[in-house]
């Protein structure tokens, strides 16, 4: 993905698409995960964080977005996954609508947008993965091959996790 924010824009379902699911993927750890385009609101290249005390230790800080405070979560770590450097020129920040709540997620790289068909998506699988199932909605098969899963980003933070964050960052 270039250096430049990317604005997410959502566009009417025509008729006939209605049966394809568009997520935005993006890479964590060597795999390829998918979020609801409907919950992206932007994607931005990484920026100067700025760190809050006494917070879970996912939780990397705030930023400020054209005037409006962010919180700011590293996916990795909330995921459990291997942790490495941020690359500047591909690591990148999804601000996304958890819970009627704006939050940015830290990922790896942002690759594309894809709309995957229903029979394209597996559902209900016993998967094995690092990442516990509970965040998983399916798995979607690409035309390449290649797998990406699904990402419930709502449930990935708890109601708990969440108010800890809401109350120790209220500006």
């Amino acid at each position: 993905m270039s250096n430049e924010n990317l604005n997410i824009s959502q566009t009417a379902t025509h008729e006939g698409q209605s049966t394809r699911c568009k997520n935005l993927i993006f890479t964590l750890a060597d795999e390829r995960y998918g979020i609801p385009l409907s919950s992206v609101k932007e994607v931005i290249c990484m920026t100067d964080i700025t760190p809050v005390p006494h917070v879970p230790t996912f939780f990397k800080g705030l930023i400020n977005l054209r005037g409006k405070i962010i919180s700011i979560i590293d996916l990795r770590a909330k995921l459990g996954l291997s942790m490495s450097k941020y690359e500047p020129k591909k690591t990148s920040i999804i601000i996304v609508d958890v819970q009627d709540w704006v939050l940015g997620a830290i990922v790896d790289d942002v690759s594309e947008v894809a709309g995957f068909e229903q029979k394209q998506i597996e559902q209900h699988l016993d998967i094995q993965s690092s990442v516990s199932s509970k965040y998983i909605t399916g798995v979607a098969k690409t035309t390449d091959k290649k797998l990406v899963l699904l990402l419930d980003i709502g449930s990935v933070l708890s109601v708990e996790e969440l108010a800890i964050i809401k109350e120790r960052t209220k500006l």
